[in-house]
């Protein structure tokens, strides 16, 4: 089971949350060992109007190593490479922060990730990084520093029909025969 180690605010102590349904119960003593993390998985997206595309990629990436991270973009890198997000970074962040397949999220003020490549790197100084973006990107951003940390580069096939320009598309469709 992976968990992501967080601070309590009431009292600065750091936590771990355990699902009820672990077989973990209270006075049991538990193993934290960072150093048997030996591939960490980052991924980053949009994630704005969130969709069966997203959550495959993010399936994959999960699939791929030992710990998943996500990068969130923020609505300012965004909007470096493509028009501005429909929701708001707390709302996709949220969403993301939720999901079974995602250990822990990122704030990604770039579209390139290295920043916080360079952070995970640090943190996981034996960890090989596997880095997943989808297989509609040709120049994978972040490529240069994975490939200089002898990490690995996946790209899972994009799911064009659930892609979120397309189902803008198909609701823009819609809403026009509907008028």
């Amino acid at each position: 089971m992976k968990r992501v180690v967080w601070a309590n605010k009431s009292n600065g102590q750091l936590c771990v949350t355990i699902p009820k349904n672990s077989g973990i119960k209270e006075g049991d003593i538990v193993s934290i060992e960072k150093e048997k993390i030996k591939s960490i998985v980052y991924s980053s997206v949009t994630g704005d109007l969130f969709h069966y595309g997203h959550l495959r990629l993010l399936q994959k990436a999960n699939e791929l190593g030992d710990f998943h991270i996500c990068g969130v973009d923020t609505s300012e890198s965004i909007k470096s490479y493509k028009e501005e997000p429909v929701a708001n970074f707390k709302e996709r962040k949220a969403i993301i922060s939720d999901l079974r397949c995602v250990d822990m999220v990122m704030v990604q003020g770039k579209l390139d990730p290295t920043e916080n490549l360079k952070i995970i790197h640090d943190q996981f100084k034996n960890a090989k990084i596997i880095l997943v973006v989808g297989s509609n990107w040709k120049k994978v951003p972040g490529a240069e520093y994975i490939r200089k940390t002898n990490g690995q580069i996946v790209q899972p096939p994009f799911y064009e029909k659930l892609s979120t320009k397309n189902i803008i598309n198909k609701i823009f469709r819609n809403y026009k025969r509907g008028s």
